[in-house]
């Protein structure tokens, strides 16, 4: 085995480095260190400290910096989601250049329960039951999570124990972020319950993991009795639908990926309860008939173009729906076309490639908005956009520019 450990300098990636011998036994194992920038001098003295305790252990360390704040703001998207897209892709370019076929996360059984929390606070029915996967593949590159099975607690007294050193986040004290919200205020009060909480709620996601295999089982087995292929259908036999005994459920599992809200989602239900004056309702994405419930796909949108100075252009930062792009970047006859699979682009602020399948999972876009989503050709299929989320490296807009092309929704 080939590992790469993700090492922040915390106390949870410190203990899997100290103990990576043990934990990895026989594996040849390099460190991967990203310094995010955002907390300044803290920042730097992270990746200091992570180098020289490589170099103390006799691992060699890969770091990088990244200007998080700056990649989240062109992309619109939060510091966290930023930091999760850097990192990971960073990860997955260093397995592959340097020949690793694993990476190792430090998540523990903390982090599993904060995540098991979340997930119920969003609604993700059973799926997000199952908690933080500790074994997965993502673009041929296996992600492990050797310590889901070891707490905080026990982390800390080996820390202590041994006299290891770690740094500590001051940003893990932050009520900004809601994990901590649930680290810092909720969880107290879970202990003074059950001072077990830990263990007990990791021992039940292990049960919902099998919970979700059964509902699994079941959707698909009702969606073979009914017909219909797999992702999102384009209709459901409401009659057939009914005769299930978990039908809400299944309903609940065929709507998950359409953009329906939870209460478009109750009231459709509510209705079909009823079976009275359903037909020709609308919710949300579901049109009713008498027999069949229709799911509209997502709207079509018209681009529109425009071809501008460069000195028209006063803020880089467009509205939502607004991209601009280096005019002289683009080919001369700008093709708009329907994204296809094998697409990908170099996202604005990311290094490396990123094909837009995996984009669409980190923008969380529905069945139906993938559907319509549209690109800017560079080359065949390396994309110069998505409308109108995100640009191309490439054809970023600079001082040097004269001309920009603006295209909007």
């Amino acid at each position: 085995m080939r590992i790469l450990l993700a090492v922040s300098g915390g106390i949870d990636s410190m203990y899997m480095l100290n103990r990576a011998s043990e934990l990895f036994p026989e594996a040849f194992v390099c460190v991967a260190h990203c310094n995010f920038q955002l907390r300044g001098q803290d920042s730097e003295q992270d990746q200091a400290f992570v180098e020289e305790w490589c170099r103390k252990l006799g691992y060699k360390c890969f770091t990088i910096r990244f200007d998080t704040a700056a990649n989240a703001r062109e992309n619109g998207i939060s510091i966290e989601m930023a930091a999760r897209e850097l990192r990971y892709r960073w990860f997955e370019q260093l397995c592959t250049h340097h020949g690793m076929d694993t990476l190792a996360i430090a998540h523990n059984s903390n982090d599993n329960a904060e995540t098991l929390m979340l997930n119920l606070l969003r609604g993700t029915g059973s799926r997000g039951l199952r908690g933080i996967s500790a074994d997965r593949i993502s673009n041929g590159i296996r992600i492990i999570r050797p310590l889901l099975g070891i707490s905080r607690n026990e982390i800390c007294e080996y820390m202590t124990a041994h006299n290891l050193p770690w740094r500590e986040d001051r940003s893990n004290g932050s009520l900004e972020y809601k994990r901590n919200i649930i680290r810092n205020n909720v969880f107290p009060q879970f202990e003074q319950i059950n001072p077990s909480y830990i263990k007990t709620l990791n021992e039940d996601i292990a049960r919902f993991c099998q919970v979700d295999d059964i509902a699994r089982e079941y959707v698909n087995d009702a969606r073979n009795r009914m017909g219909l292929a797999g992702g999102l259908p384009n209709s459901i036999p409401i009659d057939q639908l009914l005769e299930f005994k978990h039908w809400e459920y299944i309903l609940f599992s065929l709507l998950q990926e359409s953009g329906i809200n939870s209460e478009q989602l109750g009231n459709l239900t509510a209705a079909l309860r009823k079976r009275e004056g359903i037909s020709g309702k609308r919710f949300g994405p579901v049109t009713a008939s008498g027999r069949e419930l229709f799911l509209k796909a997502g709207e079509k949108r018209t681009p529109v173009v425009e071809r501008l100075d460069r000195r028209l252009i006063t803020e880089l930062k467009q509205k939502s729906g607004t991209l601009i792009m280096d005019a002289d970047s683009l080919p001369p006859t700008l093709i708009i076309r329907p994204w296809q699979e094998g697409d990908w682009m170099c996202p604005l602020g990311m290094r490396g490639r990123k094909k837009l399948s995996d984009l669409f999972v980190d923008l969380k876009w529905s069945v139906a908005e993938k559907q319509n989503a549209l690109v800017v050709e560079l080359d065949g299929s390396h994309v110069a956009a998505l409308l109108c989320e995100r640009i191309d490296n490439a054809v970023r807009v600079t001082d040097s520019c004269k001309n920009v092309i603006r295209i909007s929704f």
